[in-house]
């Protein structure tokens, strides 16, 4: 039976808290049933393969700030929703909220959308090289930003297709602003 997130964090806060052993322990476990390597849960939560072998073959005492980021990880993992094929979109939060399903069917594949929100170019190309860690197969972004999100990542990118409508509609509530600054 597969740990929900929640389970999971007790799991491994429990293991942690009686020893060093149980922790490795625990944690093998749960890498073999997620099918992570050594390497997965390193890009993954970002501690060094060698601090995580030293975890695992119970060499050292496990610092909190490598705990909290093992475990955050694995979470995050647990939680994730299975689909064909994981995509990202990097867009600032406004954009993203617009978002209303986050698994949909395209071309007969269950596609889940992953949201990276980001308010200025630096973000966006930190938000697509975290993407790529987290093995996203292509990502969605502004054309603003693609031309330089692509010379830093390895996996497809496409623009967000503004359509006259969206313009107009923007230009609606522009006006509105406007207008109602003028009467103040």
């Amino acid at each position: 039976m597969e740990m929900d997130g929640y389970d999971l964090y007790e799991a491994l806060i429990s293991a942690a808290m009686e020893s060093n052993e149980k922790f490795a322990e625990m944690l093998r476990s749960v890498m073999k049933r997620k099918g992570l390597t050594v390497r997965d849960l390193s890009a993954g939560s970002g501690v060094p393969i060698s601090t995580l072998n030293k975890m695992l073959s119970e060499e050292r005492d496990i610092r909190l700030s490598t705990f909290r980021e093992v475990i955050k990880y694995l979470v995050a993992k647990s939680m994730e929703i299975e689909g064909d094929i994981t995509v990202g979109i990097i867009a600032a939060r406004p954009s993203l909220n617009a978002l209303s399903k986050h698994q949909l069917p395209i071309r007969g594949k269950k596609v889940i959308v992953k949201e990276y929100p980001a308010n200025n170019l630096e973000e966006a190309i930190i938000c697509a090289i975290k993407a790529e860690r987290d093995r996203v197969k292509g990502l969605v972004c502004a054309s603003i930003v693609a031309t330089t999100v692509e010379k830093f990542v390895r996996v497809p990118i496409v623009t967000i297709r503004v359509e006259e409508s969206n313009i107009v509609e923007s230009l609606n509530l522009l006006v509105d602003k406007i207008l109602s600054t003028e009467t103040v």
